[in-house]
């Protein structure tokens, strides 16, 4: 079994969505003697947006149903499951991923989504554009088609290695196609995953579980794989 980090790294001045909240890090207390034999403890204060960094959407974020969740609501299966990553880094920045760059990078990789949960998608936009400010300005995204194709073939979470699953900037007449079907199919999504190389063309576990923030429109979210994951009694091995 093999643990592999998909996360970006949180810091200060870290690339966030244009016109959030930019990311603050700084020390509260540092560690030193205080006297008396007594120690002070170390420890940070942050300030930063439910959506810098790897994050998952909740459904209020996107969806104005009274009955929509936010994050804390969502049950924990829905961040754990079976996966692949599709390969889709032949897409150019701020171009649509359609069906077909779907389908072809299913057949690539040898893929069948039978029985998959969550899809992510290598774009490849984390290690060409990560951290430099245009990282937040130009990715590839799904295009509506692509995005209910997904959810077809019963994928029920999607991630990307860009600022947003949907095109940057954006282009077309529909505003944000793949939020929008994400709200009309259910899907969750996460965004700003890191470096997906070594998962791309893979089938593995993955787990991404957001920080449990009451009426969340996000979570900052540790996502990971684990590769040859075997489930016996008391655990993976």
């Amino acid at each position: 079994m093999k643990i592999i980090d998909l996360s970006q790294e949180i810091f200060k001045g870290q690339p966030v969505y244009p016109g959030h909240q930019p990311t603050v890090v700084f020390p509260m207390t540092e560690l030193k003697d205080i006297g008396g034999g007594k120690r002070s403890f170390a420890v940070n204060t942050i300030l930063m947006s439910e959506h810098a960094g790897t994050h998952t959407d909740s459904f209020i974020h996107m969806d104005g149903n009274p009955d929509a969740k936010s994050i804390e609501e969502i049950e924990l299966e829905r961040f754990a499951g079976p996966a692949v990553c599709l390969d889709v880094s032949d897409v150019p920045d701020s171009d649509y991923i359609t069906k077909d760059h779907l389908i072809n990078g299913c057949e690539q990789a040898r893929l069948d989504l039978t029985g998959i949960k969550i899809v992510l998608l290598y774009t490849g936009t984390y290690e060409r554009h990560f951290p430099k400010p245009v990282y937040n300005q130009q990715n590839p995204g799904l295009n509506r088609e692509a995005t209910e194709w997904l959810a077809d073939q019963g994928v029920q979470h999607i991630g990307i290695d860009a600022v947003s699953i949907d095109v940057s900037p954006h282009k077309g007449e529909e505003w944000k196609p793949a939020h929008t079907v994400c709200a009309e199919r259910n899907l969750l999504n996460t965004e700003n995953l890191g470096d997906l190389r070594e998962v791309a063309g893979k089938r593995f576990l993955y787990i991404g579980l957001p920080l449990k923030i009451k009426k969340g429109t996000a979570g900052l979210t540790r996502a990971a794989a684990i590769l040859n994951a075997e489930i016996v009694e008391g655990g993976l091995r």
